[in-house]
């Protein structure tokens, strides 16, 4: 692995050191990004560490989920425990508290669980989505709650002018299928003379069966997906956005050492274990003024109003049944205005909101699971944002929040009734110099926090002969920090894009589950600091003749080291997070259709969750390579696509036992394939 990543260096180095030269078509840089400030941009000129991943990435990768894509994407981990929807994204080194510190987003509609379970991925449709915004970092000031190690926003498709339609069927290995069908499109009005005047729709719909790669890990999923858009001749905007999701799988467990020998890979020693889910959500935005980056026209206002109801039911039955029923309900409306003006004959933009959200969290416990409470969250925060050009090519950027959450517990099985109000202030500041097209050098620092989620304040573990019972824990304290962050993105003549980004961040209070007590508590402090680089190039010059009508190369890489900074764990490294990440990709495209990709991603060693003292070896590193072929016509695409090409044996997940050096094993499938056909219209 150690040979690896020096060829991965050597090839990063090299591509940057002779990237003028290379190709001539150049290559996309500008992408419109909304996520970075809340108000659209264009990608290169963001002040921070922001990439986008288009519809074009998503086919061409062979992925089959949005954690799927998100893996092979710079800095980021991806672990889940032997099933999809149990995916978590980390960003900047979380590890097994990342699902609380990653905001995500879908049409900038927070999705971010208010319990520990963090965000569904798996609700969200990977065909549905049109592309994925990420920013890696603190993004508190801008979206609150979450918002410390980044912020990833999915946009899903809409309807352009005219009327298209697909149908898609696909199977694979583990006696997996999937078939869903999108119609779209959108028509101009006629009663106005205005271009972007028009009614816009897109509908679609999945059914997905997979048996799994383990006993015990099967899913079944159904999607229903719409979302409606009418301009105003007025120039108001109106966007509904809907859908429902219903899925029932298995949860497989993990693996002992002795288990993954008389069982297998593949084996499960908890084969009744499940899990059922049901969401629904519905949201309605209006605009007014809507117009493009760079157009000075003055405020305009978006407004957002969703609804939210997700049912979850669980059941494990290792020693006797435990299971829970979780029902949570969710009411959101977020408003910002945005105004560009002349301040002092210099360009100003100012971006200024408030975000509200009232959720209710019913918890029931069936079996010898005794929970019976509600409880309940209202948020709310005000923030503004201000970039101000105050020389040529020199831009400031400064922001403020104010964030208050009120919690009610109403704990029906012992009576007891107790509030909670934490509120924080945090600001930001930072500067860019563009010193050439889709190139800049940019410095920022920003505060952070995270609040608790609703059952990180209760534990529901029920040993009374070891002192632990059910009940609140009102102690622990809110989360806060700040982050230091300073990089370049860099543009060679039109083939080249590349960057790198050094950062810190400092946090106190951080909260975690301690698996000795059953309970969440703090640690002290902790510090993460890294680097992340990546480059992406075009080298049709180099292909003699016209063999290829595309060849795009990328490579990234990532250095992390999060640590415990006080404490009985001072100066170890936090578990589950690589020091080391590294990717590279290539995409041809030739034959008037056919299209090839090789995706590759490498995550280094890491300690198992609960091994905060780093006392037993580290998880072994893996490689894996993934790719497809595709050929489109007109009216129709084929594909077939391989994963885990070395047929690579790894774990991206592995438990350390509080009590002993034992650990569980969470495997990940080996060689896997996967063919399908998409019928256009």
């Amino acid at each position: 692995m150690k040979t690896f990543l020096k060829l991965h260096w050597s090839v990063l180095i090299f591509a940057i050191l002779t990237g003028t030269s290379w190709a001539e078509e150049p290559l996309d840089l500008d992408k419109i990004v909304v996520t970075a400030g809340r108000k659209a941009q264009y990608l290169m000129g963001a002040p921070s560490n922001v990439t986008v991943i288009t519809g074009a990435d998503i086919q061409a990768s062979g992925a089959r989920s949005i954690p799927e894509i998100l893996s092979q994407d710079l800095g980021v981990n991806v672990y889940d425990n032997s099933s999809a929807k149990t995916a978590t994204l980390d960003l900047r080194g979380f590890g097994d508290t990342a699902a609380r510190n990653v905001l995500v987003l879908v049409n900038g509609r927070k999705i971010n669980n208010i319990d520990v379970s963090g965000p569904d991925l798996s609700r969200i449709p990977l065909e549905a989505v049109e592309r994925i915004e990420m920013i890696r970092g603190a993004g508190s000031v801008l979206y609150g709650d979450n918002a410390v190690g980044g912020v990833i926003n999915i946009i899903t498709k809409k309807g352009r002018l005219g009327i298209a339609g697909r149908a898609g069927y696909a199977g694979g290995s583990f006696a997996t299928s999937k078939s869903d069908i999108e119609v779209s499109g959108a028509n101009r009005l006629p009663v106005t003379s205005r271009e972007d005047d028009e009614v816009s729709y897109y509908v679609y719909s999945r059914y997905y069966d997979t048996k799994g790669y383990r006993t015990n890990s099967h899913m079944i999923a159904k999607d229903y997906d719409a979302r409606i858009g009418y301009t105003l001749p007025e120039g108001i905007a109106v966007d509904l956005v809907t859908g429902w999701h219903e899925d029932d799988q298995g949860l497989p467990g993990g693996l002992s050492s002795a288990e993954l020998k008389s069982l297998g890979r593949r084996g499960s020693a908890d084969p009744k274990d499940f899990a059922s889910t049901k969401d629904r959500y519905i949201q309605m935005s209006f605009e007014t003024n809507p117009s493009a980056p760079g157009e000075r026209e003055g405020g305009s206002f978006v407004l957002d109003l969703d609804y939210r109801n997700r049912d979850v039911y669980d059941a494990f039955f290792s020693f006797g049944e435990n299971s829970t029923k979780r029902s949570i309900d969710t009411h959101g409306v977020t408003g910002k205005y945005l105004f560009s003006a002349d301040l002092w004959e210099r360009p100003a933009d100012l971006v200024a909101g408030i975000d509200y959200y009232d959720h209710e969290n019913d918890i029931r416990g069936g079996g010898s699971n005794p929970d019976d409470l509600t409880i309940s969250k209202r948020e709310y925060g005000v923030f503004s944002y201000l970039d101000y050009e105050f020389a040529p090519g020199w831009t400031a950027n400064t922001g403020t929040r104010y964030h208050r959450a009120d919690y009610d517990f109403d704990q029906r099985n012992v009576i007891v009734q107790e509030e909670q109000s934490p509120d924080e202030w945090v600001s930001m500041g930072g500067v860019k110099y563009e010193y050439g097209p889709g190139s800049n050098l940019f410095a920022n620092v920003q505060q952070t926090f995270r609040f608790l989620a609703t059952d990180e304040w209760y534990s529901s573990a029920n040993f009374p002969d070891f002192g632990i019972t059910p009940g609140l824990n009102t102690d622990l304290k809110q989360q806060t920090g700040i982050q230091y962050e300073a990089g370049i993105k860099h543009r060679f003549s039109d083939v080249f894009q590349g960057g790198v980004t050094p950062y810190m961040m400092d946090i106190d209070n951080e909260i975690f589950f301690d698996p000795v007590g059953f309970k969440n508590s703090n640690y002290d402090k902790t510090r993460r600091i890294g680097a992340e680089t990546e480059g992406v190039w075009n080298l049709l010059k180099f292909i003699p003749g016209q063999i290829l009508d595309q060849c795009e190369f990328h490579v990234n890489y990532t250095f992390q080291r999060p640590q415990f900074r006080e404490g009985s764990y001072d100066g170890r490294d936090i578990p589950l997070v690589p020091r080391h990440q590294a990717g590279h990709g290539l995409r041809l495209g030739f034959g008037g259709g056919h299209q090839v990709s090789f995706l590759g991603r490498y995550v280094g060693s890491r300690f198992a969750v609960n091994d905060t003292l780093n006392a037993t070896d580290p998880v072994k590193p893996y490689y894996v390579l993934d790719g497809k072929w595709m050929y489109r016509k007109k009216n129709y695409e084929v594909y077939a696509a391989v994963r885990n090409l070395l047929d690579e044996p790894y774990f991206i997940y592995v438990a350390k036992s509080a009590f002993s050096s034992a650990k569980d094993f969470f495997p990940a499938p080996e060689r896997s394939f996967e063919v399908g056909m998409n019928l256009k219209f």
